[in-house]
C-alpha cells in the first residue's frame, strides 16, 4: 500500500491515460491529460492503468447522462478554431435523449448554410461524450461519428432508455 488514493495527483503524469468504466456501453472512457487539462477522450475495451479522480468521473457522468453543464474548466480547447468552439459550446446544450440536425445547429448559430461546416467542427471534437456531438444527426439518416456510427446509435439508445427511466421515476 502506497498511502495514495487511486487517481490522486501523485499517480498522474503528463500524457498518462486515465479512465472510467461506462457500464451501459461495456467499455472504458479514456482521458488523456495535457498540462493538467483534459486534452482528449477516446474509448477502449482495456482498463486504463490510472482511474480518473472521483470528482471528475462524477462531473463527466452527470454531464453525459444528467445533461449538466460541461466542465469547461477541465478541457484543453487550445487546438480548436473559434468556429469549432462556438459549435461545441452550442451542442453542449442539447439535452440527453434529444437530437438536432446539422442544419438546425447551423440555423441556431445564425449560419443557415453552414451545415457541412457544423459537421466538420463536430468531427474535430476532442471530447466526445462530454460534448455530445453524437446528438447531432443528419436530416435523412443518423449522420457520421468519428468513433463509428454503431457507437453513435448505441449512445443515443442508452440516453433514451435512461431519460425514459427518469420520467418513470419522477
Amino acid at each position: 500500500m502506497t498511502g495514495r488514493e487511486e487517481g490522486s495527483d501523485a499517480d498522474r503524469k503528463e500524457g498518462m491515460t486515465e479512465g472510467i468504466f461506462l457500464e451501459p456501453l461495456g467499455f472504458y472512457l479514456l482521458v488523456e491529460r495535457h498540462e493538467g487539462w483534459i486534452g482528449g477522450i477516446s474509448f477502449s475495451a482495456e482498463r486504463p492503468k490510472v482511474p480518473m479522480p472521483p470528482e471528475e468521473k462524477e462531473a463527466i457522468l452527470r454531464c453525459w447522462l444528467g445533461g449538466e453543464k460541461v466542465p469547461w474548466d477541465l478541457l484543453d480547447l487550445s487546438g480548436l478554431t473559434e468556429f469549432e468552439r462556438e459549435v461545441l459550446s452550442f451542442v453542449a446544450s442539447i439535452p440527453p435523449g434529444e437530437t438536432l440536425t446539422y442544419g438546425q445547429v447551423a440555423e441556431r448559430l445564425g449560419r443557415p448554410k453552414a451545415a457541412r461546416a457544423v459537421g466538420s467542427a463536430l468531427a474535430a471534437n476532442p471530447f466526445p461524450l462530454i460534448i455530445p456531438c453524437h446528438r447531432v444527426v443528419g436530416s435523412k439518416d443518423i449522420g457520421g461519428y468519428s468513433l463509428g456510427v454503431d457507437l453513435k446509435k448505441r449512445l443515443l439508445e442508452v440516453e433514451k432508455e435512461i431519460c425514459h427511466l427518469n420520467l418513470l421515476l419522477d
